[in-house]
């Protein structure tokens, strides 16, 4: 759409969400951990997704294949991540590193110790530009370091060469099926 102006970089903000709801609540003190990431990131001038805000921290019961859907489109379109790992990953923030691995989006991970991480988890680097943020997730300066790191990655890979998402490349690289012209 002509005369559109995007800002800064589109950040998918990941962390747990299962097993922070008790009751059908989401834990308060883990809500305001990840809003005061999204806070910060927004502050900076990125535009940020977050499945919890998606699904109204659990209210919204959106059903799985939905969840899914809006989770790997907002992946696909990230231009970085910024991924509140804590001591060890849920399997839904385990299955998004493992999706930004796999696109070869920024990552920064914010985890109260690298080293006890799985070794694909630690070894995500070789594929991807990956920024390792250690310490209390709720402290003011974990929240700076990891929010202003995912906003550089997630600008610069904005201004990069995103050739191989071009909708003319992608038509000129689609296979074409025995009956078509080779």
């Amino acid at each position: 759409m002509s005369g559109s102006i995007v800002h800064g970089p589109k950040v998918f903000l990941a962390a747990p969400f299962g097993n922070h709801v008790r009751d059908n609540v989401f834990l308060p003190e883990k809500k305001a951990e990840i809003l005061s990431y999204h806070t910060r990131l927004s502050e900076l001038g990125a535009s940020v997704f977050s499945s919890h805000m998606n699904e109204e921290w659990g209210a919204a019961g959106l059903p799985p294949e939905d969840c899914m859907r809006d989770d790997l489109r907002a992946l696909h379109a990230s231009d970085s991540l910024c991924t509140l790992v804590g001591g060890e990953p849920s399997a839904g923030v385990a299955f998004e590193l493992g999706y930004a691995a796999s696109v070869r989006r920024p990552t920064v991970l914010v985890t109260s110790s690298f080293h006890s991480l799985s070794s694909m988890i630690r070894g995500m680097g070789t594929l991807l530009e990956l920024e390792v943020v250690e310490g209390d997730l709720g402290s003011r300066a974990v929240v700076e370091k990891a929010c202003s790191v995912a906003f550089d990655l997630g600008s610069k890979y904005r201004r990069s060469d995103r050739f191989w998402e071009d909708p003319d490349v992608e038509r000129a690289l689609k296979f074409r099926s025995l009956g078509g012209t080779r």
